[in-house]
């Protein structure tokens, strides 16, 4: 879909005479930037940082950085299903984002 879009907007831009060298690298980055976070979706929690969990959906500051304290309090996460001692993160969370986490 993004580089649907993204070849709908160059198009556009082509025709209207718009479409800059600065542009049109400023896409091509930006697919190559979704692409490698594509790769890199599935965090282990035991090294994820801040940025990373709050990148997972439904996971803003305050649940990753509960994640965490978790992490600091209690060790390392040994399963996924340990995410729903964290506060915060309930079974419908959890089944959210269970398959863009693991433990290794």
């Amino acid at each position: 879909m993004k580089k649907f879009i993204s070849t709908l907007f160059i198009s556009l831009s082509l025709s209207s005479g718009i479409c800059t060298t600065s542009t049109f690298a400023a896409l091509q980055e930006s697919e190559t930037l979704s692409a490698a976070v594509t790769v890199e979706s599935i965090l282990d929690l035991n090294t994820a940082t801040l940025e990373q969990l709050k990148a997972l959906p439904g996971i803003g500051t305050r649940k990753a950085q509960a994640i965490l304290d978790y992490r600091e309090e209690k060790g390392r996460f040994l399963e996924v299903d340990q995410l729903t001692e964290v506060r915060g993160i309930g079974k419908k969370m959890l089944a959210k984002i269970a398959d863009r986490v693991e433990v290794r």
